[in-house]
């Protein structure tokens, strides 16, 4: 398959002597650790699914790694030739993948794709999904084109891509939708004139209040939200009662686009400025976090995605990790030979590997009170993800359970942010 390539994917022979100038001076303990993506560049999207990591290489489509990064290969039988893969997600289910040709999905770990646009817009290079998100059994495509007569902006559907309903209403013909996302139950979406909210998974959005600016991503928890906008990353204390915004401190100065995740109780920015920063404060103040980036990547970075104990970073030549802490949180430490949710301090949703505890246990999810929330059984022996779907602020204990011996066993707490 011949995948056209982005006309501002850097050469393999620039690539290379960039990536080995960088390698000579590569600090021995590293924030970020390069993968060997193998000559795979211009990372624009990445997600990870059971054993397995994807991601989207301008000029190779969908490449997949199932040993962790250290081998990889196209994916791309269904997609279209000549054209171009622009986003690929997991949804827990099933992959998605946005195209100039349209949006496709797999269900077989991107052995097969096929069409999944029923409803949708035309995709085109000007308006194609780049985005995708999923939120309590709903699954959300972001197109990158203006609203229009309905061809941009939040495109939704209920029964995995089957088909699809326009989720703009309330939202302004004239707005670009860069994200939508959930935090404490409610749904946000950053536009190019505002933030907007959603109580009813984008059937309609409403200006969110004091917030008609243009903002590129927004993460938070019931107590605060934190976003990066053309202002500069901004916070607002939502409880006890809403605050006014506030201008964060070491950010870029005027971002023109960007992201911000939630990971391991920090906030994780990159702004089309060059620059990853962090905060560990809650979004009030932000510094550096580049070391161990390569070359020019240090100045051109796309996309992050969190997975169990790794944040990723997509780059301009590389694919990077670095480790998350999972602490476990009021249960006895030492030798452990069950599994162990994580991460512990989760905002979207957490996973527990069952892979060396063989078929058909349960796992039952418990809130502080004792009372059950969820309760999964006959699970596979492989990693089972809980999304937090509806689930409030608060701690929550996981247990195993082995119907056959009659047996429950505590894993540990998790927190939702």
């Amino acid at each position: 398959m011949n995948i056209i390539m982005k006309l501002f994917a850097p050469s393999s022979l620039l690539l290379s002597a960039v990536v080995a100038a960088s390698l000579v001076c590569a600090p021995l303990q590293a924030q970020w650790n390069p993968y060997d993506t193998q000559g795979y560049g211009s990372v624009f999207s990445v997600t990870t699914g059971p054993g397995a990591i994807y991601m989207v290489s301008y000029g190779s489509g969908v490449v997949k790694s199932v040993n962790g990064g250290s081998t990889w290969a196209p994916s791309n039988n269904g997609l279209p030739g000549l054209t171009t893969i622009e986003s690929v997600y997991y949804d827990g289910t099933e992959l998605f993948c946005g195209t100039h040709s349209g949006v496709y999905k797999s269900v077989d770990a991107a052995a097969t794709w096929t069409l999944a646009s029923t409803g949708l817009p035309a995709s085109s290079a000007s308006n194609c999904v780049k985005k995708f998100y999923h939120y309590n059994g709903s699954i959300f495509a972001i197109f990158s084109g203006q609203i229009g007569s309905g061809t941009g902006g939040v495109w939704r559907s209920t029964d995995n891509g089957a088909q699809w309903y326009s989720g703009n209403g309330g939202l302004s013909s004239n707005m670009n939708v860069h994200q939508v996302t959930a935090i404490n139950g409610i749904l946000y979406t950053t536009t190019s004139t505002g933030i907007l909210t959603s109580s009813n998974l984008a059937v309609t959005w409403t200006a969110f209040s004091s917030s008609a600016f243009s903002a590129y991503s927004i993460q938070g928890t019931a107590s605060r939200i934190v976003a990066i906008t053309t202002f500069g990353y901004r916070y607002r204390v939502m409880q006890p009662t809403m605050g006014s915004w506030v201008d964060a401190t070491g950010d870029p100065s005027n971002p023109t686009g960007g992201q911000l995740i939630l990971y391991d109780g920090k906030y994780w920015a990159i702004s089309g400025t060059g620059e990853v920063t962090r905060s560990t404060d809650n979004g009030a103040t932000y510094s550096q976090y580049e070391t161990g980036l390569l070359g020019a990547d240090v100045i051109t970075q796309y996309c992050f995605h969190a997975s169990g104990t790794t944040l990723y970073l997509g780059a301009l030549s590389n694919l990077y990790g670095t480790p998350g802490t999972t602490t476990e949180v009021g249960e006895a430490t030492g030798s452990r030979v069950l599994p162990m949710p994580y991460p512990t301090l989760f905002s979207e949703a957490f996973t527990v590997d069952l892979s060396e505890q063989g078929a058909g246990r349960d796992l039952l999810l418990l809130d502080a009170s004792g009372r059950e929330v969820e309760h999964r059984r006959d699970l596979p022996a492989a990693p089972v993800r809980f999304e937090r779907g509806v689930l409030p602020s608060g701690a929550y204990r996981v247990f195993l359970i082995d119907r056959s011996k009659s047996t429950r066993f505590p894993l540990g707490t998790v927190i939702a942010q």
